[in-house]
C-alpha cells in the first residue's frame, strides 16, 4: 500500500512539472541565442559583480569555456533578469524552446504520457516514477541541436542523479559538465572504517560506482585518482583547481587584523537528524566540534593572534551543545565569527594562515593560494597519512598545535 501511495505521488509530481514545462514552451522568452546552463544554483550563486567569487564568474574565467555564448541560464528562484557584462543572465529550467510542428508533437506526447502512466500505476507502479524524466527527454529529443545549451553544468549535490535527457543532449552536441564545488567528501570516512579500530562498521556513505558523468571538473591530482577508481564510462576527469561557488553578499565584508588565522568547520547535526539521514559515523559531532574550536582558541590567544571563525553554513539541525559553544566564544576577546555566506576564498587571502577540521575543502583552498594551511584533528582518530587530506598536514592533538601556531611568526 506505502509503495502504491509512493507512486501516486511521484506521479503526481511528474504532472507537475510537465505542467510547468508546457507552460514554459507558450511563455515569451529572451532571445538566448547561444547559451550554457547551471543547474540547482541559489541566489547565493549568482551576481552582477564581475569580480565575486562565485560558480559563474568561474566558468567565465574557465580557459576551456565556450566563448561565443550570448547567455547564462541558471535554476535559482528570485533572480531578476540582468547583464553581466555583454551577457544576459536569465532563469529558465535549461529545457530548449520548441515552435512550430515539435510544439504540437510535445503536447500531444504530454497528453498520451500522462494517460498512459496513469492507467500503468494500478498494476505497474513504477511507470509513475519516470513520467517526468521521460517528458523532458521527449522535448530534448524533438529541440533543433541549435537550440541546446552549449554547456549544461551539475554539481555534487546531486551526485550520482544524471537526467536522462542529458544523454540525448550530449549526443546533440551539447557538453554536459559535472563539477565539484567542494573536496569535503566521505571517503575519510571510508578508510576510517577501513583502517581504524572500527572495522566492523557499516560502510555507508555515497555510492560512487553509480556515478554516469561524461565529464568530471575536479581541483586536484587526489580527485582525480578518486574519481578514476569508481569511473566505468572512460570519462574526462579534469583538473581544473578550485572551483568557486558562491559569493560574499554585499555588506557582510569586516576588517580582518593583521594577525589573524581563518578557522573552518563542519556543523556537528543533532541526534535525531544523523537518524533521519543514516549518518553512521561519529566524528563530526560535539564533542569533536567543540573540542577543535576550543583547542584552537586557546593555543592562538595566548600568542595574542585572533580567531576569525566562518560556520559552514546555517543550519537549524546544528546541535544545540555546539551552538551554545559558539555563544560562549562570541563573549571572549580574540574571537570573530563572520556570516558562514562569506566569501571563503577572500577571508583565506586576508588572514595569516588556516585551520580546517578534515576534510574540508577550505584547507585546500588555502594550499593553492600559498597560505599556511593545516587540518587539526582534536580527536587523534585520522591517520595522518589519510589521502583525503590532499598532501595537507594534519595536527593530532593540541600539543601539535600549540608547537605549529608558536612557528607562525618565524
Amino acid at each position: 500500500m506505502l509503495w502504491r501511495t509512493h507512486s501516486f505521488i511521484i506521479f503526481g509530481h511528474g504532472i507537475l512539472q510537465e505542467l510547468k514545462g508546457v507552460c514554459s514552451v507558450f511563455k515569451k522568452q529572451t532571445c538566448l541565442g547561444r547559451y550554457v546552463y547551471f543547474d540547482q544554483l541559489t541566489s547565493r550563486s549568482i551576481s552582477n559583480n564581475a569580480s565575486a567569487h562565485n560558480v559563474m564568474n568561474w566558468y567565465l574565467q574557465w580557459k576551456s569555456k565556450d566563448i561565443k555564448i550570448n547567455s547564462i541560464c541558471h535554476s535559482a528562484n528570485d533572480v531578476p533578469q540582468f547583464k553581466l557584462g555583454k551577457l544576459n543572465v536569465v532563469k529558465n529550467n535549461g529545457l530548449p524552446q520548441l515552435r512550430g510542428l515539435s510544439l504540437f508533437k510535445y503536447i500531444t506526447f504530454v497528453v498520451y504520457a500522462s494517460i498512459y502512466s496513469f492507467i500503468c500505476l494500478f498494476y505497474k507502479p513504477v511507470y509513475g516514477f519516470l513520467l517526468g524524466e521521460v517528458v523532458k527527454l521527449k522535448r530534448v529529443e524533438l529541440a533543433r541541436d541549435v537550440d541546446l545549451a552549449r554547456d549544461y553544468l551539475f554539481h555534487n549535490s546531486l551526485l550520482y542523479y544524471r537526467p536522462i535527457w542529458t544523454y540525448l543532449a550530449e549526443k546533440k552536441g551539447s557538453r554536459v559538465l559535472f563539477y565539484f564545488y567542494s573536496t569535503h567528501t566521505d571517503y575519510f570516512y571510508r578508510t576510517y572504517i577501513e583502517k581504524s579500530r572500527v572495522k566492523d562498521g557499516p560502510s555507508t556513505g555515497i555510492p560512487w560506482h553509480l556515478m554516469s558523468w561524461s565529464h568530471y571538473l575536479v581541483w586536484d591530482e587526489f580527485h582525480v585518482s578518486l574519481i578514476k577508481r569508481f569511473d566505468r564510462y572512460n570519462s574526462i576527469i579534469e583538473n581544473v583547481g578550485h572551483i568557486w561557488f558562491y559569493a560574499l553578499k554585499e555588506g557582510e565584508r569586516r576588517d580582518i587584523p593583521e594577525n589573524s588565522v581563518a578557522v573552518f568547520d563542519v556543523l556537528p547535526f543533532n541526534a535525531s537528524s544523523r537518524v533521519v539521514l543514516g549518518l553512521s559515523f561519529d566524528y563530526y559531532v560535539p564533542e569533536v566540534s567543540n573540542k577543535f574550536l576550543n583547542d584552537i582558541y586557546e593555543v592562538l590567544v595566548k600568542v595574542d593572534h585572533v580567531l576569525i571563525h566562518k560556520m559552514k553554513r546555517i543550519n537549524i539541525k546544528t546541535h544545540k551543545k555546539y551552538s551554545h559553544n559558539i555563544k560562549k566564544l562570541e563573549l571572549k576577546t580574540n574571537y570573530r565569527k563572520i556570516h558562514p555566506y562569506s566569501d571563503a576564498l577572500q577571508l583565506i587571502q586576508k588572514t595569516t594562515a588556516t585551520i580546517s577540521i578534515p576534510f574540508t575543502s577550505t584547507a585546500l583552498i588555502a594550499k593553492q593560494e600559498g597560505k599556511l594551511s593545516v587540518y587539526y584533528d582534536p580527536s587523534g582518530l585520522i591517520q595522518k597519512d589519510d589521502e583525503a587530506a590532499h598532501g595537507i598536514p594534519i595536527l593530532s592533538g593540541i600539543n601539535e598545535l600549540r608547537d605549529w601556531v608558536e612557528n607562525l611568526g618565524r
